[in-house]
């Protein structure tokens, strides 16, 4: 009897314990075929909560407890990563635009960098900044990591700088059935957001270091070419009466007069002879 008494207060402990951990997310429905972009099946619903699993590049779409809708989408490569943890959409602007990545151009217009990034690459002198598209973005942290459409070369596969780029079909479907609040659970191989900031911190650190690199390399080959076209001032190819100075009770500061030739006298013509 007492045995039994043990037995069962033990039990009791156990499911009380039990009933305190957080309950994990739903397991992903199965399907034979996720076919690319994705499925709504809300109609008018809003979307409660999202369960984004960056393992298999799926979001899974909830209304309470219902499933009503999924979607691909290509979350950040390793050297990139997507943090994972709880969040909830903190802002929705659907023409946003990068501050951070895009395209370089040169004077010419040329495309120089498709992968450019400010704060760690250097333009060509005279060049221009094209900052990316995030249409319909929908952010998850402070720093700038969020929703939004973007290319997704291989459905299934990793893609991005960090940010989760969704289907040009599905992210106004998204942007229209979620609210500023809603919770997004990230899950899957990547760091927790603490880590993934002090990465993000040493990165553009490294990136800073690699810039001023950059912009002094550009200064070095723009002063060697300086140099190199630029006559000494005893040059026999520079201007004739070698080194000028500025006119006598000339202000500090007046550029030099360039120099006078001098040139020789011509002789006088003999007088007529008398006849």
């Amino acid at each position: 009897m007492r045995a039994a008494l043990v037995l069962g207060t033990l039990l009791l402990a156990a499911s009380c314990q039990s009933s305190r951990k957080k309950a994990a997310p739903p397991p992903e429905p199965v399907k034979e075929v996720w076919k690319y972009p994705g499925e709504w099946t809300g109609g008018t619903k809003p979307v409660t909560r999202m369960v984004i699993n960056v393992d298999v590049q799926r979001a899974m779409l909830y209304n309470g407890k219902n499933l009503i809708g999924w979607t691909y989408f290509a979350s950040g490569i390793p050297s990139f990563p997507t943090p994972t943890g709880e969040f909830k959409i903190l802002e929705k602007v659907k023409d946003k635009v990068s501050n951070l990545y895009g395209k370089g151009f040169d004077k010419n217009g040329k495309l120089v960098n498709s992968d450019f990034k400010q704060g760690r690459d250097l333009l060509p002198e005279g060049g221009h900044f094209e900052p990316a598209k995030m249409t319909y973005f929908m952010r998850l942290t402070g720093d700038g990591v969020g929703m939004h459409i973007g290319p997704i070369p291989k459905p299934g596969r990793r893609a991005s700088h960090g940010c989760i780029r969704l289907p040009a079909k599905m992210a106004p479907v998204l942007f229209e059935h979620t609210s500023v609040g809603t919770p997004v659970t990230i899950t899957g191989n990547g760091p927790d957001y603490p880590t993934y900031l002090k990465q993000s911190a040493e990165k553009a650190k490294a990136n800073a270091e690699k810039l001023a690199a950059s912009k002094k390399k550009a200064a070095e080959a723009a002063a060697a070419a300086t140099s190199a076209t630029t006559l000494a001032p005893d040059d026999p190819n520079g201007p004739k009466g070698g080194v000028t100075t500025p006119p006598l009770g000339a202000p500090l500061g007046t550029p030099a007069s360039p120099p006078v030739e001098v040139k020789p006298a011509v002789p006088a013509s003999a007088p007529p002879a008398n006849n």
